[in-house]
């Protein structure tokens, strides 16, 4: 089951269709530059345009086109940097007037709702300042369940919308991503696929900031605090927590799971640990909302934070300043992440030339009381 939102300056509804759309007073103007063609893409795969031009369309099995031809046509888009441009065919009609461009923002029922409202900021932020007279624009949240973007309705057409960001994917989606070609422009934020443009943190690096931090200021008992559905940001961070207090420890950390990224999960999930007789006196949340729940079942248990159980997030949520004590978090900069990725994606609904590459954004510290004296921990 999958649904969206549509979003202008004065309107916020449900959506099941694109005539549910209304178009906004903001504006910016689309510049058509040359593209790669199918015939450019045919050469460099070594087969013929109406073969490649149906794996373009999603129409591989209809034509019954093998999977090793698949991959060579999909393989060669994406070493030429090949963008679609039916996005750009739309926005004129027959008689040269501007449509309007629908910009969707594609995250997971799953996902904490200020990461999608934080998405949303940027991306209305960069229309805003990319105002002119030209294509009218509307932005769409389109809504899926974790591991079932495949089933999006109009997904594989393009039907429903111009341009998109995509966020907050676990796996499944990812391999769903990897082996079809949208046929509109695309930007992935916080994760990273081969042949698509992407923005986000340095694969692993919050794990390992956060398992250096709680062992410089003496915790050797370590746990991580982490979903059962792990995405690729949340999953790199959790493996590089794990492989880095292995190295440097010994011994593994405790993996407490959580039925959800929501407060609620993290307070259920560390008190089951504790009841059970977990043992722990340093704890990395993979996002600062699990921290929230894991202050109260910690405190619950009668333990104190740091002096029993010190306690790191990451996030950086205005929340976290104002606990007790207020939590050590690690920022992955989440308004430089999503405004690269909007600013991106107006540069390709412009026809320019976009990396098919990672954008990384720098990591930011906010050391508090919740690990205790850290005036000593530096990072790498």
């Amino acid at each position: 089951m999958a649904g969206g939102l549509a979003i202008g300056r004065n309107s916020l509804h449900r959506r099941t269709d694109s005539s549910c759309l209304q178009p906004v007073a903001k504006t910016f103007q689309v510049i058509k530059k040359s593209f790669i063609t199918v015939k450019d893409i045919a050469a460099r795969a070594g087969l013929s345009p109406s073969s490649v031009s149906a794996v373009l369309n999603n129409r591989q099995v209809e034509r019954r086109i093998s999977e090793q031809s698949v991959q060579k046509v999909l393989q060669a888009a994406r070493a030429l940097g090949y963008v679609p441009n039916i996005a750009a065919r739309r926005l004129r009609d027959r008689n040269g007037g501007n449509h309007q461009v629908i910009v969707a923002i594609l995250t997971s029922y799953e996902a904490p709702v200020r990461l999608v409202s934080q998405a949303l900021r940027a991306l209305e932020e960069v229309m805003g300042e990319e105002a002119e007279k030209g294509i009218q624009f509307s932005v769409s949240i389109e809504i899926f369940h974790a591991g079932q973007l495949r089933e999006l309705p109009g997904l594989i057409e393009g039907r429903r919308f111009n341009a998109a960001i995509i966020t907050n994917t676990i796996a499944e989606d990812d391999e769903f991503l990897a082996s079809v070609n949208l046929p509109f422009p695309v930007v992935l934020l916080g994760r990273q696929i081969p042949g698509y443009p992407s923005v986000c943190e340095e694969p692993g690096r919050l794990g390992r900031e956060a398992s250096g931090l709680l062992l410089s200021i003496g915790r050797q008992k370590l746990a991580v605090l982490c979903p059962e559905l792990l995405t690729q940001a949340t999953r790199g961070r959790v493996n590089a927590f794990s492989e880095t207090v292995l190295r440097d420890t010994g011994r593994l950390p405790d993996r407490v799971i959580s039925s959800s990224l929501s407060a609620q999960g993290g307070y259920e999930a560390m008190r089951s640990y504790l009841a059970a007789g977990g043992d722990c006196d340093g704890i990395f949340t993979v996002t600062d909302s699990l921290a929230v729940g894991a202050y109260h079942a910690i405190k619950e248990s009668g333990r104190k934070i740091p002096a029993s159980i010190a306690v790191v997030g990451v996030g950086d949520h205005e929340t976290g300043a104002f606990l007790d004590p207020p939590l050590s978090s690690f920022s992955n900069a989440h308004h430089t992440m999503n405004r690269k990725a909007a600013e991106m994606l107006v540069q390709m609904l412009r026809g320019e030339n976009v990396p098919q590459e990672r954008f990384e954004v720098p990591v930011e510290t906010r050391l508090r009381e919740s690990t205790g004296n850290v005036s000593e921990f530096s990072r790498g």
